[in-house]
Parts: structure tokens; sequence; C-alpha cells
């Protein structure tokens, strides 16, 4: 028999609750859920992806880039910046994911909090970089 605290932590179950007690609207299937973050009056699509023991936060920038190079090029000198996560292009989107490893049951709601957060607000602080690109202008360094 497997005790409570062996158990691996049901991500999805932990990321609703969250959600639910937060007052934020949101849509799921399966393990995905999407919702939007705002800050500073910048709004985006966050997806959610979790399974036993684990989260993966990926932000979307809504505009879609005009420039394939800049976006890359943006996306590395990001990615050198970050202490978590990556900054990729999908689609013609910059996206921004991090992720939480969901050990203890104990822990599980802070540590994807904490992941929720760090992702919003590096997503927050390289808006305005990012939105240059995405409108074609050149990455500002």
């Amino acid at each position: 028999m497997v005790d409570a605290f062996d158990a691996p932590v049901d991500g999805g179950k932990v990321l609703e609750q969250l959600l639910q007690d937060s007052g934020v609207e949101y849509s799921r299937e399966d393990a995905r859920f999407t919702f939007v973050f705002a800050s500073r009056g910048c709004k985006w699509k966050t997806v959610c992806v979790t399974s036993a023991g684990m989260a993966c936060v990926y932000a979307v920038h809504p505009a879609e880039v005009s420039d394939r190079a800049s976006a890359l090029d943006l996306c590395s000198e990001l990615n050198s910046t970050l202490v978590q996560g990556s900054f990729f292009l999908q689609d013609g989107h910059l996206i921004l994911r991090t992720g939480a490893d969901l050990f203890s049951g104990c822990d599980a709601r802070e540590t994807l909090a904490r992941a929720l957060e760090y992702n919003a607000a590096a997503m927050s602080w390289f808006w305005t970089r990012i939105s240059a690109v995405a409108d074609g202008c050149p990455p500002v360094i």
C-alpha cells in the first residue's frame, strides 16, 4: 500500500484547486489548462500541462512575430538572463516555458504558485522587448 506521502502528486488536481481558490477563469481539457494572465496592462494566454509530479507553464505572447530571425535572437538573449525556463518561437509566437516539479503533496500548491508567479513576472518584465520584436522592431539591448 502506498501512503499519502509516497503517492505521486496529481498536478492537475493541485492546479485546479489553486485556480479556483484564486478566482481565475480557466478552461480544462484533460491535463491541459488554459487561462489569461494580465499585468501592467498586458494580457497573454497561459497554458499549463500537468501530470503526476509536474507541471509545465507556457506564457504565449499574443502578437505574431514578423521577423523570425530577430525573434530567435531575442529568445537567445533573454534565455541567457533567465534563472528558470526558456523562451522559444512556435507557430509565430514567442513563448516562455517554465516548470514545477511537484515532489511533495505538502508543498505542491506553493511550488506551483511560485512557478506561475515566476512565469508571469518574467513575461511582464520582458513584455516591451518581446512586443517590439513581435512588431518588427530590432531587439533592444
